[in-house]
């Protein structure tokens, strides 16, 4: 019994270290098959690896079997005498024969007490755990870390470990197929900004004639099928496309440049077209009519702007011709409409209040495109308009504004003119207001060094003036044409129903006080004895509810979409408020 177990202990000893070599090509596989590697490869990679498993795997295999022989009786003997620590090989004396024979007696009888001592050592037999002997044949402990890896493997292909293995003994052959043949789309986008409809190219009918495509324009282009990753080519530029899925590919690209389009694939050319790129070009403008003064002593400006694709702004640059060094002042003229690509407009500018009001400039007209070009007009040389002041006080404070404009250093001069002022209040009826404007103005030159207080200075000195001439006619006047400027700029930029609804109110409670300010200046003007000039024969007297039904008609308008015969309808408005100022007392209508 105890030989079958020392039998048993060797042929353990010898399968292990026979059977390691098969069993480590098998769990790296396993391994590598339960992370889902083997798919990621090319299908011929994936081939010639299988192979070199399954080669590695017989070939150790076979080892394995020719190497491993079946342990004899003698060597389980052996195994039992080392086991048990017995010297002189006791199981294999015992079957040894005396020599002398069986006729010596006295040999006999030593040969027998000898067997009797080998007997007794017998009794001490044991089989020692069989060792499997890996450590020799791997040094390195590769066995624990492939253990490992294997473990990790099976917990990441939990669940899903017999379609892995599936994936991993079936490789994708489908590159060695007949590829389909592609399936090629192509669009050109153009520009937002150009309101231009994209364009499908058909790579059956690719024309002769070029495509004009505006520069800055989209290319998207799709392939099904067909064999490796195509190519877009843009003039000398080349973009491989994006990989999708197995046989289906994207690209996008821009088109700076070039004159032809072409899609490769596979070291052929699937589709070329012949393209024809237009620039966008910088806008134009010019003037319609030379900068003028309205009644109101508004800048009236008229212009005809053009572009190929649509104007995005216009405006002004007015440069003051005395000292061209100074920054331009730049101002925004209204736009008819987003997006025109011809336009021709009026827009009214109340630059009195500005410090260069009266002083001789060079006006030049800019148009801007959506892409930030832009184009000027010839330069005109006007005067910016200025207000007319009736009163005296307020006559010489404007003047003494200018003065600060041309020359800010000469102060002194203006102070003394602000203190001789300021000696006679009854010159403007002892205004406690007025007063302490002129005070402050006079201390604030003398103490105050900075530029900034210039400025403002100036900023009071305008301000005070306005409340010696009109009172709240002025304030009135200015908040009008602010929201006159604002509702035009909504309009033309598409603004919400709600927000045009709630300007249109604006506009109707500015012109009612406005009105109401003009009327109180005109009882006070009769009180004084002031005389009304004759209307025209063919005059109209305009009334209050006139501008109410022309503010409707222009609500009305915008409800219905009809944008631009609101924004005629308020242009015109705007025209009567100007000269409603210059003849307080009727106005003319045709």
């Amino acid at each position: 019994m105890l030989l079958g177990f020392a039998r048993a202990a060797l042929l353990w000893e010898r399968v292990w270290p026979a059977v390691w070599p098969t069993a480590g090509i098998a769990g790296v596989f396993l391994a590598v098959a339960q992370l889902d590697l083997l798919p990621y490869l090319p299908g011929w990679l994936h081939v010639l690896l299988l192979i070199g498993f399954v080669a590695a795997l017989g070939y150790a295999a076979r080892r394995a079997v020719t190497g491993l022989g079946l342990p004899t009786a003698e060597q389980a003997g052996r195994r039992l005498e080392k086991d048990s620590g017995l010297t002189h090989r006791p199981l294999t004396a015992l079957d040894d024969a005396l020599a002398t024979g069986a006729d010596d007696r006295d040999s006999a009888a030593l040969w027998e007490l000898h067997r009797r001592r080998l007997r007794n050592q017998l009794r001490a037999l044991r089989v020692a755990i069989p060792r499997a002997g890996l450590a020799a044949l791997d040094p390195l402990a590769l066995r624990a870390a492939l253990g490992l890896v294997l473990v990790v493997a099976l917990v990441a292909g939990q669940g899903e470990w017999t379609s892995r293995l599936k994936r991993a003994v079936m490789p994708e052959l489908s590159a060695f197929a007949a590829a389909p043949p592609p399936r090629l789309d192509v669009w050109i986008t153009p520009p937002a900004y150009t309101a231009l409809p994209p364009l499908f190219l058909d790579p059956a009918a690719p024309g002769e004639e070029p495509l004009g495509v505006p520069v800055g324009s989209k290319v998207l282009a799709q392939i099904e099928g067909g064999r490796g990753v195509p190519s877009l080519v843009i003039g000398n530029e080349t973009t491989p496309f994006t990989v999708v899925t197995t046989d289906a590919y994207k690209v996008e690209a821009e088109i700076k440049e070039g004159e032809r389009l072409a899609i490769e694939q596979d070291s052929r050319e699937l589709a070329a077209w012949t393209l024809a790129l237009q620039p966008d070009a910088a806008p134009s403008i010019e003037f319609l009519a030379p900068p003028a003064r309205t009644e109101r002593a508004a800048l009236r400006l008229e212009y005809e702007a053009l572009d190929d694709y649509g104007l995005a702004g216009v405006g002004a640059i007015i440069r003051r011709l005395d000292d061209p060094n100074i920054e331009p002042m730049e101002i925004d003229l209204v736009l008819p409409g987003m997006g025109l690509r011809k336009a021709e407009g009026v827009s009214y500018h109340d630059l009195t209040p500005h410090p260069w009001a009266g002083l001789a400039v060079d006006i030049t007209l800019v148009a801007r495109d959506a892409i930030g070009q832009r184009g000027t007009s010839d330069p005109v040389r006007t005067v910016l308009p200025e207000r007319i002041f009736n009163h005296p006080v307020a006559r010489a404070l404007v003047e003494l504004r200018k003065q600060l404009t041309l020359n800010p250093d000469g102060r002194l001069p203006v102070v003394r003119s602000l203190a001789e002022i300021y000696a006679r209040p009854d010159h403007f009826f002892n205004d406690i207001v007025v007063a302490l404007a002129i005070r402050s103005a006079e201390r604030r030159l003398i103490h105050d060094p900075t530029r900034e207080a210039v400025t403002e200075v100036q900023q009071l000195l305008w301000d005070t003036a306005l409340h010696i001439e009109e009172g709240e006619l002025a304030i009135a006047e200015r908040d009008l044409r602010e929201i006159q400027k604002r509702l035009m700029e909504a309009l033309a930029r598409g603004a919400g129903d709600e927000e045009i609804e709630r300007m249109l109110d604006q506009l109707q409670q500015a012109i009612d006080r406005f009105l109401e300010a003009l009327a109180e200046q005109l009882r006070e003007q009769l009180a004084e004895g002031a005389e009304i000039e004759p209307l025209p024969p063919d005059a109209q007297i305009l009334q209050r509810d006139d501008l109410q039904d022309l503010i409707e008609r222009a609500r009305e308008l915008a409800r219905t979409g009809s944008r631009d015969a609101a924004r005629d309808l308020l242009a015109r408005l705007q025209n009567m408020l100007e000269n409603l100022r210059a003849n307080p007392y009727g106005q003319g209508m045709n």
